[in-house]
């Protein structure tokens, strides 16, 4: 592949990653108002999603970040991170991906 192409697509998912926060932190600016559960898991899917194909532009494989977010759940939950200790939100993420 033409590197100039690469670093275009690389330039555009960024792009396109930054749009998306904007979008959902406006969302979430106004939640309360418009309850807008829709917009919220399409804009958080599609950060997720284009946060994935720009490691793979970078040369990453998807099992890899799989992998990497399953280490980092760990270090979490043994170190006893906030979010784990209220919420569990670690330990049920990482058994969610270990059941993909």
């Amino acid at each position: 592949m033409n590197i100039s192409t690469n670093l275009r697509a690389i330039d555009t998912i960024k792009s396109e990653i930054l749009s998306e926060v904007a979008k959902l932190y406006r969302t979430l600016a106004d939640y309360d108002e418009v309850g807008g559960y829709d917009s919220v898991s399409n804009e958080i899917a599609t950060i997720i999603a284009m946060n994935y194909i720009l490691a793979r532009r970078l040369g990453l494989t998807f099992s890899s970040i799989d992998g990497k977010i399953s280490e980092l759940l760990t270090i979490g939950e043994e170190n006893g991170h906030e979010l784990e200790i209220e919420f569990a939100d670690m330990s049920d993420l990482k058994k969610f991906l270990k059941s993909r």
